[in-house]
């Protein structure tokens, strides 16, 4: 069962790769650049348990994707498996199904705790929209008003 999990989360990590690959900054905005190389780190990470699953991934469906719904997949696909390996029995099935010893699951689980945690901030900071069928990024930025300052605003300037 773990394993199959394991597969879903490698299929949406490519996803997200494909994803960040797209996201254009021609303003060179210092947040979105910050929120790349975030999510290049994010997608690295999960390497921890996606090295051990070997799957042929075909290219996404050409649509827009908003990266805050591939990460609210993934924080529940990463939710089963932490789930999963949360028993003796889990464990020691996941290791014989990964090839790997008990121990390294132990340090796995621990590790997709950090994952999770990772993956909530990027839930809040990142607000991108991506359309692989056009290739162009949208980027969905909140409007914000300027107020005048304090001395502007004393002498109605």
């Amino acid at each position: 069962m773990v394993l199959a999990q394991v597969k879903e989360l490698k299929q949406s990590q490519e996803l997200l790769k494909k994803l960040v690959e797209r996201i254009e900054n021609p303003t060179q905005d210092l947040s979105i650049t910050t929120l790349q190389h975030d999510l290049l780190d994010y997608i690295e990470s999960l390497s921890v348990v996606t090295d051990y699953v070997n799957i042929e991934i075909g290219p996404p469906e050409l649509k827009t994707y908003p990266i805050n719904a591939v990460l609210k997949q993934q924080a529940q696909l990463l939710q089963a498996i932490l789930a999963q390996l949360n028993s003796p029995a889990e464990q020691s099935d996941a290791a014989e199904q990964f090839k790997v010893t008990e121990g390294a699951i132990r340090r796995m689980y621990e590790s997709l705790k950090g994952i999770v945690e990772l993956n909530r901030t990027l839930q809040k900071e990142s607000n991108i929209s991506v359309d692989l069928a056009t290739k162009t990024p949208l980027h969905e930025k909140e409007n914000t008003t300027e107020k005048a300052g304090f001395f502007k605003r004393l002498f109605k300037r």
